[in-house]
């Protein structure tokens, strides 16, 4: 969301904004709204609430919320619009301290912890790090919420496919829930993904603005396939 509006992206960056009357749909199992708001101000982040709260009025799906959740009194605020779940941005070892109190406060199933990536690297503030995604996932993997979410920043808007190829080197070292986000453009693409070891979802978003089937048409092929997906 950006300023309180559903939003596609491309890289991150805010491209082209959306209703947001598709996301009640029965056949989503879960809402995992960022706030990737440009401008980090007091207004946006109220609008940000803004559209949270309209979402929770119209919607009865599990709701995750993130973007700047810095501390707990952050969690707290967002437990009053009936978030289920809270992703904390350990792309950097800034939030890692206060991953492990959110943990320990809110409990270990509450926390989604993310990572930022380009390729292979880790990427933060508009750059891409010299360090490897694989040594950061090492390094948190003793202070981690109960799933992992891998945003690949470079597939993200591409609608080429998802990051399979750093998704399996994680997968293939860690013992670790993940969910994936970046590149889903085609439902195969999601199909292909949810082969993976430890791959328990993936995240879509751009494809819902630019497909003319429907979430309930995709979930059955998906599951014609072999795809593991909710019976609906």
């Amino acid at each position: 969301m950006n300023a309180g509006i559903v939003c596609r992206t491309r890289n991150f960056q805010s491209d082209y904004l959306y209703t947001d009357e598709f996301i009640d749909s029965k056949y989503f199992d879960e809402i995992i709204c960022i706030d990737v708001s440009q401008e980090r101000s007091k207004k946006s982040h109220q609008l940000f609430l803004l559209g949270i709260d309209k979402i929770m009025n119209n919607s009865q799906l599990p709701l995750a919320i993130g973007g700047g959740i810095k501390s707990l009194e952050d969690i707290r605020k967002y437990r009053k619009f009936g978030a289920d779940r809270y992703v904390i941005n350990q792309t950097e070892h800034n939030n890692d301290a206060f991953t492990a109190d959110a943990i320990k406060e809110f409990g270990q199933s509450t926390i989604i912890s993310s990572i930022n990536h380009w390729g292979e690297f880790t990427y933060s503030s508009g750059v891409v790090s010299k360090k490897p995604l694989q040594q950061r996932v090492s390094e948190i993997l003793n202070i981690t919420g109960s799933e992992l979410l891998l945003n690949s920043v470079e597939r993200d808007g591409t609608l080429l496919g998802l990051d399979n190829a750093n998704i399996e080197n994680i997968a293939s070292f860690y013992d670790i829930p993940l969910v994936v986000s970046g590149g889903a453009g085609r439902w195969s693409h999601v199909h292909d993904t949810l082969q993976i070891k430890n791959v328990e979802a993936v995240c879509t978003s751009n494809i819902y603005h630019l497909t003319t089937k429907t979430i309930s048409t995709w979930r059955n092929e998906v599951r014609e396939k072999g795809g593991n997906v909710r019976t609906v």
